[in-house]
């Protein structure tokens, strides 16, 4: 053997040793099935066939290999779910509303890096390029319209919303919650502004162009957008909410809003969908610009591509997104090196699709080995007493507690914090370091991610007065937001009151920071002048930082 053969082995072994998926065979199709069988009999079993359930479809090189369904599409008529059942995506329908955008600019109509206003021009100028791309991975910075229109006491849930009050909302917003391209925030109205710039370029409706070019060509004949939530769709599962064991209500979307959502599909017309990604039948251009994870101003890569997230799952490269409206809980995955693809959807709240395509997956590629575990120490009670505190999220101004419950550190109602050697602590997947002050104590937190480094700021736990109480009170508008809200004073408590019948309790945070109600995850807080008046009131929400109010009157 001469040295340069040689060195082409030892080469092809070090790649095959260290990038095992790259050389990974497609799965034996029965033992597919029948993994994906245990998997989803187990899921079956949690609770009685009187209860909403599930469909799962699983495909291998572009072919269906597995479809099953349980629990009822609709409880009040005893029908079961079928594969052929009808499920509404939720989320999962970003990816379709990206790809529209995408082949358009294939064809050469638009770019992805222009700037969203040369097809929006009522789209307020931000004083930072705000472009398509920001939109369709979330880094642009707009506020979630669904967050916004909830401070009206009349949010997506409470009354019927058209797609025209959507793209209402979104043009009055005058702010971002930060500048294009500097952080990564989940928002739905960036997939609304998207859905709109199709119409507007292709000069189609949205639902009429996605049909011809995408789901027509592709044989989606099942698929179609909620544009019209009276439009009755035979085979529809209803959606519930509700514990495994019930009782159930109905929780049905009643909006006619797309793009960021609205699709009605199956588990066999996504895999078609996977199918077309896999083989690429429509391009290579299109699916190589749809997984471009994105790169924020700073250089740090996200992994939120074009309406999907691209990670590794034990060594498999996996392209996936979940999906949630109303009581419709869906997942969609594909794993390309094993030419693998799976289908949930849920028509119940306390399904866990993504949990149950965590474990048809386990079945299918695993046993995989367990992860090794983090190198933590033992810390006693009393050494973690300093890291105890109520914390004010920089950005958001969101409150979170740590405390000590059972001899350990968490993150109230949260995750448990385990302490390592390096003298940070591990919180699920985020690492979490405190900084201490001169006195021993804990001044700030910094959580890191992967993705993004959150920092949080020490407070104290601020007790009102009566009198700083009643500097709250009266009516408050915000122009943004079209909405009003009043602070009503009483018993030395404060609330937060809206027409018609909107009472939240007002619980004092840190020095003017509320938390508004409970489970709302709003907060409301003050700015004041030089002399101590206040100046505006602001509304924060998980997808919407900072919403201002003005008092009416000015008093």
């Amino acid at each position: 053997m001469n040295l340069r053969i040689k060195i082409g082995g030892y080469v092809f072994l070090m790649i095959a040793l260290v990038s095992p998926a790259l050389f990974a065979q497609v799965p034996d199709q029965g033992k597919v099935a029948a993994a994906a069988d245990r998997a989803v009999e187990k899921a079956a079993k949690l609770s009685p066939a009187s209860a909403p359930g599930c469909a799962v479809g699983v495909s291998l090189a572009g072919r269906s290999v597995y479809e099953k369904a349980f629990g009822l599409a609709e409880i009040e008529h005893n029908i079961p779910n079928t594969p052929q059942t009808i499920f509404e995506s939720g989320s999962v329908a970003k990816q379709f509303t990206a790809a529209a955008v995408i082949l358009l600019s294939l064809e050469g109509k638009l770019g992805l890096d222009d700037p969203v206003r040369k097809y929006i021009p009522e789209l307020p100028d931000y004083g930072a390029p705000l472009t398509i791309r920001h939109l369709l991975n979330h880094t642009g910075g707009v506020r979630d319209w669904g967050s916004v229109l909830a401070l009206t006491g009349f949010g997506r849930g409470d009354r019927v919303v058209s797609q025209a009050l959507a793209m209402d909302v979104i043009t009055h917003q005058k702010g971002l919650d930060f500048t294009p391209g500097a952080e990564y925030s989940y928002s739905n109205s960036g997939y609304q502004l998207a859905a709109t710039i199709v119409e507007r370029v292709s000069k189609q409706k949205f639902p009429a162009f996605t049909e011809e070019r995408l789901f027509k060509p592709l044989g989606m004949t099942k698929t179609s957008w909620r544009d019209d939530y009276q439009r009755l769709i035979p085979g529809r599962a209803q959606a519930y909410t509700g514990s495994l064991a019930g009782p159930f209500r109905l929780l049905m979307p009643f909006m006619n809003v797309y793009g960021n959502g609205g699709m009605l599909t199956t588990v066999g017309d996504w895999l078609k969908w996977n199918a077309m990604l896999d083989s690429r039948s429509m391009g290579a251009p299109l699916v190589e610009a749809l997984e471009t994870t994105g790169v924020l101003n700073d250089g740090r890569k996200i992994t939120y591509a074009l309406g999907v997230v691209v990670t590794n799952e034990n060594g498999h490269r996996k392209v996936a997104h979940g999906g949630s409206t109303a009581g419709y809980q869906t997942f969609l995955s594909r794993y390309p090196d094993l030419k693998l693809s799976i289908a949930v959807m849920c028509n119940g709240t306390s399904r866990n699709p993504a949990g149950l395509e965590r474990d048809i997956f386990n079945e299918i590629a695993g046993p995989f080995p367990a992860p090794k575990p983090p190198e933590t120490i033992a810390l006693k009670p009393e050494e973690l007493q300093k890291y105890v505190g109520l914390w004010r999220n920089e950005k958001t101004h969101m409150p979170e507690r740590t405390i000590i419950e059972s001899g350990t550190l968490r993150l109230a109602g949260q995750a448990v914090l385990r302490p390592l050697r390096d003298g940070s602590f591990l919180g699920g997947s985020a690492k979490i370091r405190f900084q201490m002050g001169t006195d021993g104590k804990s001044v700030s937190v910094e959580v890191d991610t992967g993705e993004a480094v959150n920092r949080y700021l020490a407070e104290t736990q601020w007790t009102a007065t009566p009198d700083e109480l009643k500097s709250f009170a009266g009516v408050w508008h915000s122009d943004e937001a079209d909405a009003l809200f009043t602070i009503v004073v009483e018993d030395g408590k404060a609330f937060f009151v809206q027409r018609p019948d909107t009472r939240q309790p007002l619980r004092p945070q840190y020095k003017d920071h509320f938390s508004v109600g409970l489970g709302t995850g709003q907060v409301l807080w003050a700015t004041r002048d030089s002399g101590g008046r206040i100046t505006n009131l602001h509304m924060g929400a998980g997808r919407m930082r900072d919403m201002p109010f003005e008092r009416v009157g000015g008093k």
